[in-house]
């Protein structure tokens, strides 16, 4: 992962920070490997990505606001995950997430303090769509919609780094 941070770091117009207690979300239940690092495009219609690395070992990314994401998804011996189809799998979605083919949504129920709200997310290529859609309880829901019945954050391409000569 490192690798594929310096590169998006190299390549695009973005801003670096590494620590511990950047995300404690993403960061819950993890024995931290090595300091976080988060990438914030310059645009700030650009999803971030935050990469928590873990001793399990794994890494446990965040794309945009909401969407995270395990690699491995598992670990455990019965799912067999390789290196190899992880690696793909992370460089598929950082690719589209980079080329502004991702988008969120919270959908909040009427009544927000009672009922079941939605967390979407839709990646797509030319290669195919992954579409994910999660249940929220409604306060939450309110809560991260800031208040809103429906908030969609489609987010942008990030912008690449000039190159001079």
């Amino acid at each position: 992962m490192l690798e594929i941070v310096g590169r998006l770091e190299d390549d695009f117009d973005v801003e670096r920070t590494e620590g511990y207690g950047l995300d404690a979300e993403l960061e819950r239940g993890l024995d931290p490997a090595r300091p976080h690092v988060r990438l914030n495009p310059r645009d700030p219609e650009a999803a971030p990505i935050a990469v928590v690395f873990s001793t399990f070992p794994g890494l446990n990314v965040r794309f945009g606001r909401w969407f995270t994401e395990p690699f491995p998804s598992c670990g455990c011996d019965v799912c067999d995950e390789s290196a190899e189809d992880e690696i793909e799998r992370l460089n598929e979605i950082v690719d589209d997430v980079v080329a502004g083919r991702f988008c969120e949504a919270i959908r909040r129920p009427l009544i927000s303090f009672r009922g079941t709200g939605w967390r979407e997310t839709k990646l797509w290529s030319d290669v195919g769509r992954r579409t994910n859609r999660t249940r929220v309880d409604g306060l939450r829901a309110r809560e991260m919609s800031g208040g809103r019945r429906r908030l969609n954050l489609n987010w942008k391409a990030w912008r690449r780094r000039r190159t001079i000569g």
